[in-house]
């Protein structure tokens, strides 16, 4: 039944995403992130639901009127500039049949990414897609802390499979990214019975994050909780609640867990770890040799590059998102890629500077701020993983780029003002017409007979 639902409400939303492109946005984005078309059963299990959804927002948004502007932004620019270089060298790369593989699957992603550039334009819009990021992630994230209660921290959390977050590592790094969009939608909510499910589900992705064993989710989750403590206005309250929360998990973990994270204590003798050193010498070795272009989308694992470099030892992924760039596209694609990252903190600063000390716009610098901790603590956490392509952090930092835009002082003050238009031309209708004394033929006909007499 499941998979007859999500076809069917499919189906349903498809003429609205037609209609409403930023609405096929928003499934898009569900669809991209959570994958629900694997986590049903029968004929729509692993079906590219996906690509339908974004083929008819691509449709509804090239056939709507108006003009197609995006935002005034270096970030977009960078973007275009990383997809054409990443597109031109594939072909030179070392298995380009085997790259073209992956570049279909990214630009997806990128195209994903263009259409916020374009269409979230508006706070509900920005806070439609906030909260789609959290309801995908946080799904799996909550579901994991569940799992991990309920074994005691004796199985490892996995993600969907066949998508960007099915490893435990690169699952846990998304959920500790998407904690802080959370943490935003909490203070920024009233309702007491929606504020209480969303702490509990904070707690339960801080365990899932446990119960993932993945040593560079716990250093992510350690960094973004630190900063999200120093960021919070009860320093006291939240420190204990979060104490609280991380003691309580870790009471329950098993010793296997522990043993895990000392093994960041013997960094030269774990197998993994080593194997992480050799992908990152592969990838600066063969972007050195082929200055400028790399070895194309994925290529760097293949087992022929890797023991060019390193004869006899077991190919690696990068495992970091850093080495990865730089082993597929070269120094110029990486110095692109940090680019674009630099740039998505930078707005947030930006757009927190905009918005400082204005009572309208304190949601768009709560935004910022949550959104900023996100992206560091990926940045944190992406050195130890391959995730240069998850499309939930390339989101955050469109949604910044728009902020920034809609918290410019020339731009909140056009909205002041089609405001104030809106409200005088209100009362205009509210207020009854007076009625022109020269119109009317009675009062004409007695001012002439009162003059003639």
């Amino acid at each position: 039944m499941r998979d007859l639902a999500l076809v069917a409400g499919m189906l349903v939303y498809l003429p609205i995403a037609l209609r409403y492109p930023a609405a096929g946005v928003i499934c898009w984005a569900w669809f991209s992130i959570m994958s629900p078309h694997r986590q049903v059963y029968g004929f729509a299990f692993g079906q590219p639901l996906n690509s339908v959804i974004a083929v008819a927002t691509l449709v509804g948004w090239l056939v709507a009127p108006g003009n197609k502007r995006w935002t005034r932004d270096a970030v977009p620019l960078l973007l275009v500039a990383f997809i054409a270089w990443t597109t031109i060298e594939t072909p030179f790369g070392v298995a380009p049949s085997y790259s073209w593989v992956y570049w279909d699957r990214i630009i997806r992603i990128f195209a994903l990414v263009f259409l916020v550039f374009f269409l979230m334009t508006t706070k509900s819009r920005i806070h439609a897609l906030v909260w789609t990021i959290v309801i995908s992630l946080g799904f799996y994230g909550v579901k994991g802390g569940v799992f991990t209660i309920l074994h005691g921290g004796h199985n490892i959390v996995y993600g969907p499979p066949d998508t960007v977050y099915s490893d435990n590592n690169q699952l846990a790094l998304a959920v500790v990214t998407e904690i802080p969009l959370l943490y935003y939608l909490w203070v920024h909510t009233e309702k007491w019975w929606l504020r209480a499910g969303m702490l509990v589900a904070i707690v339960l992705q801080i365990l899932m994050v446990f119960g993932s064993y993945s040593r560079g989710g716990v250093l992510a989750l350690t960094a973004m909780l630190g900063m999200l403590w120093l960021r919070s206005e009860h320093k006291i309250l939240y420190g204990l609640l979060g104490l609280a929360a991380v003691a309580g998990g870790l009471q329950m973990m098993p010793d296997a867990f522990f043993d895990r994270l000392h093994t960041v204590n013997s960094l030269n003798t774990d197998d993994s770890f080593q194997g992480r050193v050799n992908a990152w010498i592969v990838a600066y070795r063969f972007a050195v040799d082929h200055f400028p272009i790399g070895a194309g989308f994925y290529a760097p694992q293949i087992k022929s590059v890797f023991n060019y470099y390193l004869p006899g030892e077991a190919a690696h992924a990068a495992h970091s998102i850093y080495f990865q760039i730089l082993g597929e596209h070269g120094f110029l694609g990486l110095s692109l890629y940090l680019g674009i990252l630099v740039l998505g903190l930078r707005n947030a600063l930006i757009v927190r500077r905009q918005s400082r000390g204005q009572p309208g716009l304190r949601w768009a610098y709560d935004l910022a701020d949550m959104s900023m901790i996100a992206l560091v603590a990926f940045y944190i956490g992406g050195a130890a993983l391959s995730m240069a392509y998850a499309d939930e952090y390339l989101l955050i930092i469109a949604l910044m780029s728009q902020l920034r835009q809609l918290t410019k002082p020339e731009t909140v003050a056009q909205q002041h003002q089609a405001v104030h238009r809106r409200r005088r031309r209100a009362r205009a209708d509210l207020e009854p017409e007076q009625d022109d004394p020269a119109e009317i033929p009675g009062q004409a006909a007695a001012r002439g007979s009162n003059s003639s007499a």
